[in-house]
């Protein structure tokens, strides 16, 4: 997800002890492969997928299974609700299927005797709602396929050896599709591939579209980038030569971090839509991206997601080529251990930031904003009182699909920012130990760097980080993620007080935090209606008893708006009158006072007198 010249700087790739190594890539098998054919014609009218496989089978009880626990998605998501009209069939018999009770994505049948393929028929229906890749299918101008939603596989322990033979009906000659998956040949709407690794067909996904372009953003010999953007309307993806060139200063930069690459082709595959959801999922070479309509046409949209394609592009690296051992088991329906996401995805927040300044889409005078804004948000939240940073990664699988509600006191999936600012700490710190000879750039491209390859993967544990950056520099590692990962910590990570910088609060909004930012006053996130999103525990707004799902009506007397708000914050400090509100919840009406006076606070880091700027060489480009 979302996420550098290096030439002279030493290597360290050959004294990292590799983790078991296995072959992501497509690989001959003796056995003969599943054909799968998925008739894509009828999603633009009526969202569905129709899917036929025929399996290669031997008399005698089998199970066929769903995927279930879908890689990049880091929870068991497979969106089995959207399988409907399934038959299975053998010597042209069906064959009557029993789901399994406690294990729902299992169905047992027995193949009768003289039978050696049967063919399994389902239709995908379109999702209208739902979280993810299961809220993605179609559009009438465009689709995204990520093949696992549209496939049975017959056993549990062999996505690397079972062989896919894939085929594609498209709905009509004018509709253009980019995937990583090799061998594409066409005739007419139908498209075959070479066969391919279930393990790397799940990890290509396709997007087909009729507003298609297609830019070649980065080569080097026959290896090549491609910039895919398939949009609803001709206009969101008529990009700018600008906006492109940002991604090719992309791969260029995370090509010169990490000194090599883990694919033989990569294909940023980005939705451009207000009718499909957006997305941000990573795969190996290539990313399954989406955003609003006009998210490579409005600048501050732009600017607002830039992180979007260079956190996923950062995966390739960090989470597919050297992927956590607990989210690499051998087949799609065995639960994974999430507790290693603050390197997977922590880090890979960090970078995907620290690009989206490296590659000009942000600029990079504001990267100090960037960082308060997060520093802010997490020393601000009650929740890191009794949930430690390391349980937010474990409990992935659930926080993913928690209510927004009271966030501040739950906590969510905090790997991702409050893991940056646990990244920012550890580069400040092997910058200090190096006197800024070497910096977090040198670990990443020590460990998922070394020599370019095709999409392989080394698997990694705790155990192999510490060693990787004892190995760049002595420190006590272990301690320290026992300290900022494993125990409570009151306080998130502070990566810049050693850079030359510290935080304060003062009543100018920054870049990154607004004025009807009231977090940092009132305790208080409400929505442009009035609505209430969270109440920060122990906050004045919750000592005033006012909580998520109340709607605020007016503000000392006159309708809500977040300008009367802020004004009524501002022009109660330093007095001793309260802020009036008149909220509304279920129907009911009362009258809270909020008695605060601190004014509005707004977080900023400011340059420390005498000291090096360090965190400034942080989003400087490498290019």
């Amino acid at each position: 997800m979302n996420f550098c010249a290096f030439a002279a700087r030493i290597a360290f790739v050959a004294a990292f002890s590799l983790g078991a190594l296995a072959i992501a890539a497509p690989r001959a098998s003796a056995a003969e492969p599943i054909s799968l054919l998925i008739d894509c014609s009828k999603i633009p009218t009526q969202n569905i997928a129709i899917t036929r496989e025929t399996i290669p089978v031997k008399p005698g009880a089998m199970t066929l299974y769903y995927p279930e626990w879908i890689p990049g998605e880091h929870a068991a998501v497979g969106p089995i609700f959207n399988v409907a009209a399934l038959v299975i069939k053998a010597n042209g018999q069906t064959i009557p299927w029993r789901r399994e009770a406690t294990n729902m994505f299992a169905f047992d049948l027995t193949v009768p005797a003289g039978a050696t393929s049967m063919e399994v028929d389902f239709t995908y229906l379109g999702a209208t709602t739902g979280r993810y890749s299961s809220a993605r299918l179609g559009s009438s101008n465009m689709y995204v396929i990520t093949w696992n939603q549209n496939l049975f596989y017959p056993s549990t322990g062999t996505i690397q050896d079972t062989i896919i033979k894939p085929t594609m009906i498209l709905p009509g000659s004018n509709w253009q599709f980019a995937t990583a998956v090799t061998g594409a040949k066409r005739a007419g709407n139908t498209v075959t591939w070479d066969d391919t690794s279930l393990e790397h067909l799940i990890d290509s996904p396709l997007d087909a579209g009729i507003n298609f372009h297609r830019w070649d953003i980065w080569s080097d010999g026959a290896a090549h980038a491609y910039l895919n953007v398939i949009g609803d309307q001709p206009q969101d993806v008529d990009v700018s030569s600008d906006v492109v060139g940002h991604y090719g200063k992309l791969v260029r930069e995370m090509i010169a971090m990490y000194g090599a690459r883990h694919w033989r082709n990569y294909n940023f595959l980005l939705t451009v839509s207000d009718v499909i959801p957006g997305e941000g999922i990573e795969h190996h070479e290539s990313s399954d991206d989406g955003g609003r309509a006009d998210y490579l046409t409005n600048p501050v949209a732009l600017e607002r997601g830039a992180d979007l394609l260079s956190h996923e592009f950062n995966h390739s690296w960090d989470g597919k080529y050297r992927m956590p051992a607990g989210l690499y088991p051998s087949n799609l329906n065995t639960a994974y251990d999430d507790y290693l996401l603050w390197v997977y995805e922590g880090m890979t927040q960090y970078y995907g930031d620290v690009m989206s300044f490296r590659d000009g889409l942000r600029e990079q005078k504001y990267f100090p904003d960037h960082i308060a804004a997060i520093y802010a948000h997490y020393d601000n939240q009650p929740g890191r009182l009794w949930r430690s940073l390391g349980d937010t990664a474990t409990s992935g699988p659930f926080l993913y699909y928690a209510p927004f509600g009271y966030g501040l006191e739950r906590r969510g999936v905090d790997f991702y920012a409050e893991g940056e600012l646990l990244w920012l700490k550890v580069d400040s710190i092997i910058r200090d130990k190096t006197n800024d000879k070497m910096s977090l750039d040198d670990f990443s491209r020590a460990f998922f760097g070394g020599q370019n390859t095709g999409p392989d993967v080394v698997t990694y544990t705790r155990a192999d980080v510490v060693a990787g950056l004892n190995k760049l520099v002595p420190y006590d590692w272990d301690g320290f993620f026992t300290k900022w990962v494993d125990d409570i910590a009151v306080h998130p990570p502070d990566g810049f007080s050693d850079e030359g910088y510290k935080l304060v609060y003062t009543d100018q909004p920054s870049h990154d935090v607004p004025r009807n930012n009231f977090v940092y006053s009132l305790g208080l996130a409400v929505g442009q209606d009035g609505t209430i999103g969270d109440v920060a525990f122990g906050s004045p707004a919750f000592k005033a008893d006012l909580g998520i799902n109340q709607k605020i009506v007016a503000v000392n007397g006159r309708e809500f708006s977040p300008d009367l708000l802020y004004q009524a914050v501002k022009n109660a400090k330093g007095t001793t009158q309260p802020i009036t509100l008149l909220v509304e919840r279920t129907l009911d009406y009362r009258t809270v006072t909020i008695d605060y006076h601190g004014g509005p606070r707004y977080p900023h880091l400011v340059r420390q007198d005498g000291m090096p700027d360090r965190l400034m060489e942080v989003p400087k480009p490498r290019t």
